[in-house]
């Protein structure tokens, strides 16, 4: 699999170049892998950004994009390295 792609076939995902928080179906990705290959930490990790936004919502705490992300230059995964916010 190429990493770059794996979550950009527009004929899975609607408009799949964009960050939409609300998808219908915001689990149907690769980011953490699929079947037997599925990562071992994806259920911690969601654990962690579930009680990240609780923490967040519950303290009123207000964000927002600061600038332009810093993006890893990769052939293999396309990611953000620093999001300013």
């Amino acid at each position: 699999m190429w990493h770059v792609s794996g979550n950009r076939d527009d004929a899975v995902i609607d408009n799949p170049d964009s960050f939409i928080i609300d998808r219908l179906k915001p689990h149907q990705n690769l980011s953490h892998g699929a079947g037997i290959h599925r990562c071992a930490g994806d259920r911690l990790a969601n654990l962690k950004l579930e009680t990240l936004w609780v923490e967040v919502l519950k303290r009123g705490w207000e964000t927002g994009v600061q600038g332009e992300p810093v993006r890893v230059t990769s052939n293999f995964i396309r990611c953000i390295k620093s999001p300013p916010v």
